[in-house]
């Protein structure tokens, strides 16, 4: 059942058989699932219990071979006998991985057909508050401007350190940064401010963005798509953080370059290079140069500290030589699917 708070939610105005109405703005949240069940659920019922009145999720399963997309939407088709409600679930199952914005546009999609006035892109691996929505929405209403919204994102093992409080674009670091990262959270990044990234774990986006931005680049698959798309709307809109929407999240990728996965170290390095593949070659030779060097760094904690070095140092540099393909053109780039290893 839901419990609802003072806070208020936001309202658009419409007009109902010629009289002047007031509607609770509705927010699609979009949660992709990839063999994550139990994460899935667990996320699902932290959005069901917010304070905002007006939250219909939809979970995207990119093809999990473990059989969890079926599994939930069988369950969630019953939904009304598990204590869910059920007009506000949907489960769209993908018949291929199209990966991290591939799945999460699948989701944007119906959403804007349904009459969204935001979709939140969503990791399963997370867990809202009750008010985490009710604050990015209050923020995104503030100013018209606003395109996006970034939560406060907490460390799922260790609630009281920050996972990523905003984030910028660095061009010297080839990427993103993320704020006050291990940081106590009470006392750090309470300050709503504009920044240059929002993070992919969780961003409520306006649906204006899409109309006027489009959608997020499928063809990265996973990594830097939420840094190419944040550039784009950088264009158009503000990106806001929002210190007050707190979220907690698991950090799959892992805590040291020793624990990454070796799909994280292939795309992660390959991704970096398409990100800049239209930039003049006095950038292109900075980011090879700094690519080369943080994979460098990479591959000494790998071997140092990986349980898979073999694996992850052949991801690693398997990912740095063809990302520097695209880069140089090399190699021709189809940006009208997702690019899977």
């Amino acid at each position: 059942m839901r419990r609802f708070t003072g806070l208020s939610c936001s309202v658009v105005a419409e007009r109902d058989n010629g009289r002047n109405t007031q509607r609770v703005k509705k927010v699609f949240a979009v949660i992709l699932n990839y063999n994550g069940y139990d994460d899935t659920i667990r996320c699902l019922k932290s959005i069901q219990n917010s304070s905002y009145k007006a939250v219909y999720s939809v979970i995207v399963d990119n093809a999990s071979p473990d059989g969890s997309g079926e599994r939930l939407k069988n369950e969630l088709s019953a939904s009304k006998n598990n204590g869910y409600n059920s007009p506000e679930i949907t489960v769209i199952l993908n018949s291929k991985n199209l990966g991290y914005a591939g799945g999460m546009n699948t989701g944007a999609r119906y959403a804007l057909e349904h009459g969204a006035d935001f979709v939140m892109y969503v990791n399963n691996d997370t867990e809202f508050t009750e008010t985490t929505i009710q604050e990015m929405a209050a923020v995104a209403d503030k100013d018209e401007k606003t395109g996006i919204v970034s939560p406060k994102v907490l460390y799922m093992d260790e609630r009281e350190k920050i996972y990523c409080a905003g984030s910028r674009y660095l061009f010297y670091r080839c990427g993103n940064v993320s704020l006050g990262r291990g940081t106590d959270a009470k006392n750090n990044r309470n300050t709503e401010e504009e920044i240059t990234h929002a993070e992919g774990a969780c961003l409520l986006i306006k649906k204006e963005v899409f109309l006027q931005v489009g959608f997020m680049k499928e063809f990265f698959f996973m990594y830097f798509e939420d840094l190419e798309y944040s550039l784009r709307v950088n264009r158009k809109f503000k990106i806001v953080y929002a210190p007050k929407a707190v979220l907690y999240h698991s950090s799959g990728a892992g805590k040291s370059f020793g624990d990454y996965s070796a799909l994280y170290h292939y795309y992660f390095t390959r991704n970096r290079f398409l990100i800049f593949k239209d930039h003049n070659l006095a950038a292109k030779l900075y980011v090879i140069l700094y690519s080369a060097a943080i994979s460098a760094i990479k591959s000494v904690s790998v071997i140092l500290s990986s349980d898979r070095k073999v694996e992850s140092l052949i991801s690693l540099w398997n990912g740095f030589l063809t990302g520097l393909e695209y880069l140089l053109k090399l190699k021709k780039l189809d940006e009208s699917k997702p690019l899977i290893r």
